[in-house]
């Protein structure tokens, strides 16, 4: 290997090394935000379910101010210094922290400080995107992020269990005061670890001028138009699942912390799982499948009450683990696929139309979420609180959904019995058995071809 070879080498394992200890440390703030720690908090500054669902509109709301990230990025090539610009946005939380010992606690305040905070993320998630395309190969993406992932996953069960045990042991406001600290502490971490990344300029960074051929990609629009349809039907009642468990049910923190780790103990298995098929199948593949299995989850919620809780959570549990470690991953990836360059424009417009779509959803759930949550019954010896209600119809509006991904053409692509015969043999330590749909005369086992009769 020359010496210019082995450099780009050195510099390519270094970059992931860093990228991935800034997805853990990052971790911290996604904990504080993205899970019942957030709800927790936002209860105490007194918001309902209205205002649940105006908050939880707002990192997707702001997804739309990512078609000015390539314009940004244009002026300002380098992009670490970009996202460690944005990423300090998360700053704005410790505003908060004075507040939280006074009587009374502003919703509204509340709400100014997470938006201020999601705006900036939101120009933060296109440059990391973009970042991503440039730094990892396109061969090797999905077993990168699925690694990068897996050590994400880890992080988070960790941190989420710390900060539970934190919040049901120390007392209020001391509990939010020192899981916010600590917050701030990782991105500040995290912010650090983009120092050592060495850039590689692309050619395009994507200007404005882009956006007429991105709307003009038919299919990556058609794209981008489904994930609209799939954060609008999520975002609807997203907010209201740790809502359910800590307003109606009551549970303590640490309880659902623990079903929380057993879902990213699972999600970790099967990011490294997914990322491999993916590469090997086809992004679009493993989305199908995701999709297939977290929309069965809502509906699991009807066990959601003071009997039968145990057994929900722990179905939620497996089936979220393993469900989401696909979307998660695929739609990182199959948005790079299918774009038709580099362009940051692309991954903006992906962006700020799930977004709109997760906006409009939350703040179409917050009215429903209010409606049901004001009713419950008993079935027998049943109770039904209206919520549950809710969460059926949200998981035949997700199932609704899935076709409009099946439309979308990719590289490669296998149905989802190939898919899941797949994964049954990476579980059980067999050799991928790949199926060349469009050839019923061959079968790919491992590396070896062998013809076939059926």
């Amino acid at each position: 290997m020359s010496t210019e070879g082995a450099r780009l080498r050195l510099h390519k394992n270094k970059n992931e090394l860093f990228l991935t200890l800034e997805g853990v440390f990052s971790s911290f703030y996604l904990v504080l935000t993205q899970t019942a720690i957030f709800t927790a908090i936002a209860i105490y500054f007194g918001l309902n379910e209205v205002w649940l669902g105006l908050a939880a509109s707002f990192p997707m709301a702001f997804q739309v101010f990512q078609l000015f990230a390539p314009a940004v990025i244009e002026k300002i090539p380098s992009k670490k210094i970009l996202l460690g610009f944005f990423n300090s946005g998360r700053f704005f939380w410790l505003v908060l922290l004075p507040f939280l010992f006074v009587q009374q606690r502003s919703p509204k305040l509340f709400i100014i400080i997470f938006a201020l905070s999601q705006i900036f993320a939101a120009f933060a998630g296109n440059i990391w995107v973009s970042m991503i395309s440039d730094m990892i190969p396109e061969e090797r993406r999905g077993k990168y992020l699925g690694l990068r992932n897996f050590f994400v996953s880890l992080a988070t069960l960790l941190i989420f269990y710390m900060f539970s045990v934190i919040n049901d042991n120390v007392k209020i406001p001391f509990n939010f005061l020192l899981i916010i600290t600590t917050a701030m502490l990782g991105s500040f971490v995290s912010l650090l670890t983009l120092i050592p990344l060495k850039e590689r300029r692309s050619s395009k960074t994507g200007t404005v001028n882009d956006l007429k051929l991105v709307l003009a990609d038919k299919n990556f629009m058609r794209l981008s138009k489904a994930y609209f349809a799939w954060n609008f039907v999520v975002l609807m009642a997203a907010p209201f699942f740790p809502y359910h468990q800590l307003h109606n049910l009551k549970l303590p923190m640490t309880y659902i912390s623990y079903v929380s780790i057993a879902a990213s103990v699972l999600s970790m298995i099967f990011y490294t799982i997914w990322g491999k098929l993916s590469d090997e199948f086809g992004h679009k593949s493993v989305l199908i499948a995701g999709l297939s299995i977290v929309s069965i989850t809502p509906a699991i919620w009807i066990l959601m009450n003071e009997k039968d809780w145990i057994l929900a959570m722990t179905l939620d549990a497996i089936l979220s683990g393993v469900g989401w470690a696909a979307v998660n991953l695929a739609f990182i990836t199959l948005p790079m696929e299918t774009a038709s360059s580099n362009s940051p424009m692309y991954f903006a417009v992906f962006s700020a139309l799930g977004g709109l779509g997760g906006m409009i959803g939350s703040i179409v759930g917050g009215p429903i979420a209010r409606f049901f949550n004001s009713f419950d019954f008993y079935a027998g010896s049943f109770h039904i609180y209206g919520l549950q209600i809710f969460f059926i119809i949200e998981s035949v509006l997700r199932y609704s959904v899935i076709p409009l991904f099946a439309k979308i053409s990719s590289r490669k692509y296998v149905s989802l019995p190939t898919l899941f015969t797949n994964v049954l043999s990476v579980l059980s330590g067999r050799h991928v058995v790949r199926i060349q749909e469009g050839n019923r005369s061959e079968v790919i086992i491992g590396r070896r071809r062998v013809n076939r009769w059926w």
